[in-house]
Order: structure tokens, then C-alpha cells, then sequence
């Protein structure tokens, strides 16, 4: 109950700043609509130069019949790993990018300024080197704990394990990185130094995760699958209203990811404002931004 009571406290506090400011909610739309055609398109190319191209047929295929047992082609695993790391290098700079240009309104928002979407985007392109650097960063992470976690041994778990906590770490490290780059002139590893170095010196050494937003919207999503599979099963006879059932709920998710994304991103600020000038957004209560993190084995 104390995890929900605290999760809702921060949905009405981080909503307050969107009642007061809608366009912050454009900036996670934009990042959708962008990775998924980004997405289409790098695959869709992939697919062309594979199915256009007889030679990279041939390699790949022969890649393919040359691997021995288990063990895999090198080929192979050298190909997926580039394409593992250019797509999440193209849809992570697309999202850190529309993150920073949010971060930066919410925190003009923060200090009183009126802002807006081309406010944001203004931030964005003036952070574009690190931007792109700390996505570089971010997708090599990201390749290196997809293959802990891919590993073949089935029967050691060591890799899915140092996956854990390896992208818990990060995570934690990473956690003010978005704002750190929307409100200061640094490089991508300056901005993960000091994102560390203000959890450190705000929350102390033994730091672990508090409660979020995510309980909320983990519950509403639940609800609407739930309430998404009744009304199936009553109008399972008539087709009209089946896709429309349908319809209603795909968009209902997807507005729910929208605001967790939006409501996340003014949090994470105001997370950020607080470590960095010790001042508590005035839409927040001081209890919910020194509850961000906690002590190991403190009690929760």
C-alpha cells in the first residue's frame, strides 16, 4: 500500500506539470512514430540488401553450413552483432534525443518559464554531439547484455545473471544522464560521470531503487487486458464490435505508454533539479524526490 500510495503521489504531481504544460506530451508521441518508422525502414532495407544482393546470400548461407555443433558461425554472430548495435544506436539516438528536448522543457517548466515543444527541440539540437555519443554508448551496453543474456550455456546461468545486474548498474548510473545533457554543456561521458556523481553525493553509495510511476501504470494496463478479454468473450459474436473492442483497447495501451514515458521523463527531472541545485520542483512534495533512492537494507 505504502508503493502505490507513494507511486500515485508522483502521478498527480508529475500530471500537474502536463495539465500546465500539454506539449511535453508530444515529445514521447514524436519518439514512437519516429523509432517505428525508423524501424520499418532499417528493416525493410536489411531485407532488400539481403534478398537483392545474391552475394550476401551466398555468405550468409555458407556462414550457416559451415557452423560446427553448437558453437555457431563467427561470421554469423559478427553480422548480428553490427545490426544489433546500428539499430539500437538509430531508435536510441531517436528516443534520447526527444527525452532531452522533454527534460528541458520541464525543467524551464520547473523554474517558472513558459515552454513548448519547439522550446524543447531547441534544447535537443543545441546537445546533439551528446546525444549521439551517449547512444553509441548506450547501444554497446545494450549489445553487451543482449549477449550475456543470449548465451549458449543453458546450464550456467552466470551470463543471464551478470546481465542483471550489469543493466541494473547502468540503469541506476544512467538514471539523471537525459536531464544532466538537457540543462548542461557536456560531453556523453561527462554527463554519465555526473549523473553518477549526483546520485552519489545526493542519495550516498549503497543506493537502490525506490518506488516509481510504474506500479500505476503497471496496474491500469493489467486492468484494461483484463477488462479487454471480458468484453471479447460478451461480444465474441458479433464481429463489428469484436474489432472495435480491439481497437479501444490498442489505443488505450498505447495512450497509457505515452503518459508513462511523459510522466517518467518529468520525474526523472525533478529528480535531477533536486540533486543538482538541492531545490524540490514546486508541483512535487520533497518527501517523493528524497524517496528516489534508498540505502540497501533499508527498509522500504
Amino acid at each position: 500500500m505504502n508503493v502505490f500510495s507513494r507511486s500515485w503521489s508522483l502521478f498527480k504531481s508529475s500530471w500537474s506539470v502536463v495539465r500546465s504544460e500539454p506539449s511535453l506530451l508530444w515529445f514521447p508521441v514524436a519518439s514512437a512514430i519516429l523509432v517505428i518508422i525508423a524501424s520499418v525502414i532499417f528493416f525493410g532495407v536489411l531485407g532488400a540488401l539481403f534478398v537483392l544482393n545474391p552475394g550476401m546470400q551466398r555468405a550468409v548461407v555458407d556462414a550457416a553450413q559451415s557452423a560446427e555443433g553448437e558453437d555457431g558461425s563467427p561470421l554469423l554472430a559478427i553480422i548480428g552483432i553490427v545490426v544489433l548495435f546500428v539499430y539500437y544506436l538509430i531508435t536510441g539516438a531517436i528516443a534520447t534525443y526527444f527525452a532531452t528536448g522533454m527534460a528541458g522543457a520541464a525543467l524551464r517548466r520547473f523554474d517558472g518559464h513558459d515552454t513548448s515543444f519547439g522550446e524543447g527541440i531547441k534544447i535537443a539540437n543545441s546537445r546533439l554531439g551528446a546525444i549521439l555519443g551517449f547512444s553509441a554508448i548506450a547501444a554497446t551496453v545494450g549489445v553487451i547484455l543482449s549477449m550475456l543474456r543470449n548465451n549458449r550455456e543453458g546450464s550456467n546461468p552466470a551470463g543471464a545473471i551478470l546481465a542483471a545486474i550489469g543493466g541494473f548498474a547502468w540503469n541506476v548510473a544512467t538514471f539523471l544522464v537525459i536531464p544532466v545533457i538537457a540543462d548542461r554543456q557536456v560531453n556523453a561521458i561527462g554527463a554519465i560521470k555526473e549523473s553518477a556523481l549526483l546520485l552519489r553525493k545526493t542519495w550516498g553509495e549503497q543506493i537502490v531503487g525506490g518506488g516509481g510511476l510504474g506500479l500505476v501504470f503497471g496496474l491500469a494496463a493489467v486492468a484494461v487486458v483484463i477488462l479487454t478479454g471480458v468484453l471479447l468473450v460478451v461480444v465474441s459474436d458479433i464481429a463489428g464490435l469484436f474489432w472495435t473492442v480491439i481497437g479501444l483497447s490498442v489505443t488505450t495501451l498505447i495512450v497509457l505508454a505515452v503518459l508513462s514515458s511523459t510522466l517518467n521523463g518529468i520525474y526523472k527531472a525533478a529528480v535531477y533539479r533536486y540533486a543538482a541545485q538541492h531545490q524540490v520542483a514546486p508541483q512535487f512534495d520533497a518527501t517523493l524526490i528524497e524517496g528516489a533512492f534508498r540505502l540497501k537494507g533499508a527498509a522500504a
